[in-house]
């Protein structure tokens, strides 16, 4: 049997590069969309990481404390990591449009490959 990349681990897995992009992603939109500070972004990057951990929990996806706690952390602080190097480093909005896409695809590629993994390994999973 082929090794599966995607098995949750105690703490950090493949799992981790999803939520940190998602962080990115995150750290994009004050630059994209002026109504929306700082702050805000900040604030709804942690309400959605905890919202989709509750998610997990609700379609019974067992994960370890720490696992579910670094799922949290990892796109916090991917937002603060992103919006410190747009701080030091400013770029016209369109580059970071385009930048934004890319990591968008990245950020989907993974997901979907994490969720078709999954259900490979869980054949009655119905969502």
């Amino acid at each position: 049997m082929a090794k599966d990349w995607w098995q949750k681990g105690k703490a950090f897995d493949l799992w981790s590069i999803p939520h940190f992009l998602f962080g990115i992603l995150m750290g994009f939109v004050p630059v994209l969309v002026d109504s929306i500070s700082f702050g805000f972004a900040l604030v709804l990057t942690l309400v959605l990481a905890v919202l989709w951990e509750l998610f997990e929990i609700g379609v019974g996806i067992r994960e370890t404390v720490l696992n579910s706690l670094l799922d949290v952390f990892l796109p916090v602080a991917a937002y603060i990591i992103t919006s410190y190097v747009l701080l030091l480093q400013p770029y016209h909005s369109e580059d970071i449009g385009v930048i934004s896409i890319a990591v968008l695809i990245l950020y989907l590629f993974t997901n979907i490959s994490g969720w078709l993994a999954y259900r490979r390994r869980s054949r009655d999973f119905t969502y």
